[in-house]
């Protein structure tokens, strides 16, 4: 049959939703890139434990690995905290030790395993923030607020923070893709303030590396697009130090890494 010029429009448009069957309209730049999206992204949470959600990422390298572990935790029924260890300890130990539902690494640290940066444990900061340019510090206030600043902001949020953490560059500020350097592929974990406001904790496999420049466009890009939609988002310690522990009523998920000096953990209110 042919299209009457009247037709014309409508026949684009089912052209045009064809061509764009997944993702956001820039779903086709975003498949130039080196990790960028392929296939449909699946945005399926699943419930470990109420308060306790989980979803995996799975359509940035091949359709078989898994490329980023995602955990949303919510306020409400779990309180977030930080545990500081001498000599450091494992994810699992914490939670074992802590009856934390979940439990993942934190802080950088030196060669004798002692942490580097700000600490806030319990509302009592048990170690001051380091200056530096490029780290930054995720924080919960007393109200439950998170929050993530750069360290010569860290006088102006102290006396409020019931947990503190310093680690990696934030990746996210704003909603914008903040200036990184490319670094090298690695392990990655770290926490995503995300646009809808959820609190969310993300991190790799540890066969499953990404460098500085994907992670972080996986950080901003919509999650149908493979990525968390953070407004704010910044590293914790990666490689090795990667770790995740997540209890659920019916399953869990862990993700091994080497002994490191802290951890944030979650345990029910």
């Amino acid at each position: 049959m042919i299209a009457k010029p009247r037709d014309v429009p409508l026949a684009l448009i089912l052209i045009l939703i064809a061509a764009q069957q997944y993702g956001s309209p820039w779903r086709a730049e975003y498949e130039k890139e080196r990790n960028g999206p392929h296939g449909e992204c699946r945005v399926d949470w699943q419930q470990m434990a109420p308060g306790l959600d989980y979803r995996r990422i799975e359509c940035l390298g091949d359709p078989e690995d898994v490329d980023l572990h995602v955990v949303r935790v919510d306020q409400q029924r779990w309180r977030l905290d930080v545990a500081s260890i001498p000599g450091g300890s494992t994810a699992q130990q914490v939670a074992d030790e802590k009856d934390a539902g979940f439990v993942i690494n934190g802080s950088f640290f030196d060669r004798r395993r002692d942490p580097l940066g700000a600490l806030v444990r319990s509302g009592d900061e048990i170690q001051r923030a380091r200056s530096t340019t490029w780290q930054s510090i995720f924080l919960i206030d007393a109200d439950g607020t998170p929050q993530i600043i750069t360290p010569d902001r860290w006088s102006h949020y102290r006396k409020d923070a019931w947990m503190a953490v310093q680690a990696g560059p934030r990746l996210v500020t704003g909603g914008h893709t903040n200036r990184v350097h490319q670094s090298y592929p690695a392990a990655r974990a770290g926490v995503c303030i995300a646009k809808s406001g959820d609190l969310l904790f993300f991190a790799t496999p540890r066969d499953r590396k990404f460098d500085m420049y994907e992670i972080t466009r996986i950080a901003r890009r919509g999650e149908t697009d493979g990525g968390l939609e953070c407004q704010d988002a910044m590293l914790f310690d990666g490689g090795h130090s990667v770790q995740i522990v997540l209890e659920g009523e019916s399953k869990r998920l862990q993700i091994r890494g080497d002994r490191v000096p802290v951890f944030v953990y979650a345990t029910r209110r």
